[in-house]
C-alpha cells in the first residue's frame, strides 16, 4: 500500500545524492521542512526556493541508490526525481569543476556479453509482458534542457552526455579511457544508472546533474577529498537556481 505524503500535497520533484556534502547545502536552504524515515533512510520534505521537495541522502551504490529511487516514488509519487553531486570526468575535455548533464545513463559494469548482449544492457521485466532489453537508459530531455541553460547562463556551460554508473570508485586512466570509448561517456559514478532504471520502470522522469571532482584516474585517491566539497556546492548552487523552472 502506497502511504500518502504528508507535509506538502502538491507532488514534490525528489533530490537523491549519495553524500551529506551532495545534499546539505539544498536541505539547508528548504523552509518548511519535516523529516520522515522510511526504508532506513531520511526523507526531508519542504519547499525549495518555493517549490516542493523531497531530498535524500541514499548512500554510495547502485543498490542504495535503487532503495531510495523506489522508496521516494512509492511514499512520496514525485513528477520528478533528479540526482545530483559528485563524479568522475570521462574523456580529455572533462575536468575538475565541470558541470555534467545526462541526456542518458548506462550500468558499465552490468555485463551478459558471454551471453550476446551489449555491454550495460539492463533487463526491464513488466506485468503486462512488454519487456524491454535497455543499454542507455534515458533522461528527461526537458529536464536537462533546464539545467543546461541555467549552466550557460551562470557558469558558461556543461557537458551534455552519457553518464556511466557502476559499483567502483573509478581510478585508472585505462578503464576511464574504455569508457570513453565504449560509451563516449562524459563522466563515471556510482549512483546514477541505478536511479535512472528505477525511474524507467516506475515512468517517472529523471534527471541527473554532476560536478566533476576528479577525472577517474591514478590521482583520483587524491584529488575526489580535495575537490568534492567545492564541487557538490557547484552541483547544489546550480541547481537551487534551476529548480524553479522544472
Amino acid at each position: 500500500m502506497k502511504v500518502k505524503p504528508v507535509c506538502v500535497s502538491k507532488k514534490p520533484i525528489g533530490i537523491i545524492g549519495a553524500m551529506a556534502v551532495e545534499v546539505e547545502a539544498l536541505i539547508a536552504g528548504m523552509e518548511g521542512v519535516c523529516v520522515e524515515e522510511a526504508a532506513g533512510l531520511a526523507f526531508h520534505r519542504g519547499t525549495l526556493e518555493g517549490v516542493p521537495c523531497v531530498v535524500a541522502e541514499c548512500g554510495p551504490g547502485k543498490v542504495n541508490a535503487a532503495v531510495c529511487a523506489q522508496t521516494m516514488l512509492l511514499r512520496y509519487e514525485p513528477r520528478l526525481i533528479i540526482n545530483v553531486g559528485v563524479a568522475g570526468g570521462v574523456g580529455s575535455q572533462v575536468h575538475i569543476g565541470d558541470l555534467v548533464v545526462a541526456a542518458a545513463c548506462v550500468q558499465y559494469d552490468f555485463d551478459t556479453t558471454a551471453m550476446g548482449d551489449p555491454l550495460g544492457t539492463v533487463f526491464i521485466r513488466r506485468a503486462s509482458g512488454d519487456n524491454e532489453d535497455v543499454r542507455l537508459l534515458p533522461c528527461c530531455e526537458e529536464a536537462a534542457a533546464v539545467l543546461l541553460g541555467e549552466a550557460r547562463s551562470i557558469y558558461g556551460g556543461a557537458h551534455f552526455g552519457v553518464v556511466c554508473t557502476g559499483d567502483t570508485f573509478v581510478a585508472d586512466p585505462e578503464k576511464n579511457r574504455f569508457l570513453d570509448e565504449a560509451f563516449q561517456a562524459q563522466a563515471v559514478e556510482m549512483e546514477g544508472g541505478a536511479i535512472a532504471q528505477v525511474c524507467y520502470m516506475g515512468q517517472v522522469p529523471c534527471a541527473v546533474l554532476r560536478a566533476i571532482s576528479d577525472c577517474a584516474n591514478d590521482e583520483s585517491p587524491m584529488d575526489f577529498p580535495a575537490f568534492t566539497k567545492v564541487a557538490a556546492e557547484k552541483s547544489s548552487q546550480l541547481l537551487k537556481a534551476a529548480i524553479g523552472k522544472l
